[in-house]
């Protein structure tokens, strides 16, 4: 399939199916001029939608939801010259790239940043597959005054260092938060368009901001040998892993060969943070994902993450967030 109109900057194709109605559905969504559009998958394919907010010139929201019935395969062509942030909050998404070796793959609760390159890919949604994402598109060309005062060079800095220019990182309870705050947004008309537009930002200024501490992490490095990276990575390693019961600074030290001093120094350099706050951190986060998909209530969810006491959890998440957790997600402590 193809376009010469200048302004087209996404072109889609069935390959195996010259005829598909879905193809032909995405690129007219696609194509329009309507700051809000949504398709349907013909029910022949699956079920889900597709919608578009766009709230902004140099902005657009891009939210699908969809579950094939029978294995399909889109390929795209991009050329334009902007940035896509995409947040993977279904099952697990793959595709290929045109002069790329292998896949690349974004996980559940991931999110993939690309652009700025014409690229030619091709995605294979899986039967029963539940897509589901979301996805921010920055116009670099048109990219208003105050989108232009974010930090955009650290992002395309990390995509050009990555592979095949897709840089992934883990999404945050934050980035969670935001994303599903602007799926189930509960306004109509020009007040969405407010809410959307702001609440856009606010997710583009905390990925922003994890992207400069990714960096800032990485040019750390000063002062400390390849050996002592390697041992402070596998403490993280074991922090993460044993948030619940994590060994104390003895024992750590012991388990990754490092004295106690150039532990502490080194994961605080490494990490931004000392041990103990970071394990706190960590805490927090899985707590906050615990309790965001509903698959716990506080209180186990506290006990999970290591908190004897729901109190003392309540209080580092109220300082964190602003609220103790029954307020923020309206649960009873038990």
């Amino acid at each position: 399939m193809h376009c010469n109109e200048p302004e087209t900057w996404y072109v889609i194709q069935n390959k195996e199916d010259q005829h598909c109605t879905l193809a032909s559905r995405l690129n007219q969504f696609y194509q329009s001029d309507s700051s809000e559009r949504i398709i349907h998958i013909p029910e022949q394919l699956g079920q889900g939608f597709w919608q578009l907010n766009r709230i902004h010139p140099s902005m657009e929201l891009v939210h699908s939801d969809a579950t094939f019935h029978r294995a399909t395969s889109l390929s795209s062509v991009e050329r334009d010259n902007s940035i896509k942030l995409s947040f993977c909050m279904g099952e697990s998404l793959s595709w290929s790239i045109d002069g790329m070796p292998g896949e690349y793959e974004v996980n559940t609760l991931e999110c993939a940043a690309f652009g700025s390159e014409h690229t030619s890919s091709t995605c294979e949604f899986a039967l029963h597959q539940h897509f589901k994402g979301f996805t921010i598109k920055l116009d670099q060309a048109t990219l208003s005054e105050t989108i232009q005062h974010l930090p955009i060079q650290h992002l395309m800095k990390a995509i050009r260092g990555s592979s095949g220019g897709f840089y992934n990182r883990k999404m945050s309870p934050g980035m969670i938060r935001m994303v599903n705050e602007m799926i189930q947004c509960p306004y109509t008309g020009e007040l969405k368009q407010l809410y959307l537009n702001g609440k856009a930002l606010e997710l583009l200024a905390v990925y922003l901001s994890e992207c400069i501490m990714d960096q800032s992490v990485s040019d750390n490095h000063q002062g400390l040998s390849r050996t002592d990276r390697s041992s402070l990575n596998k403490a993280k390693y074991i922090v993460d892993t044993n948030l619940a019961h994590p060994p104390t600074l003895q024992e750590l030290s012991r388990q990754v060969c490092l004295n106690e001093f150039k532990l502490k120094k080194g994961f605080k350099q490494l990490f931004g943070l000392p041990i103990h706050a970071y394990v706190i951190e960590q805490r927090l986060q899985a707590a906050y994902y615990l309790l965001e998909s509903k698959q716990m209530n506080i209180t186990t969810a506290a006990a999970t993450v290591g908190y004897n006491k729901t109190s003392h959890f309540s209080a580092h998440f109220k300082r964190k967030y602003g609220k103790a957790p029954s307020a923020y997600f309206n649960h009873s402590p038990s």
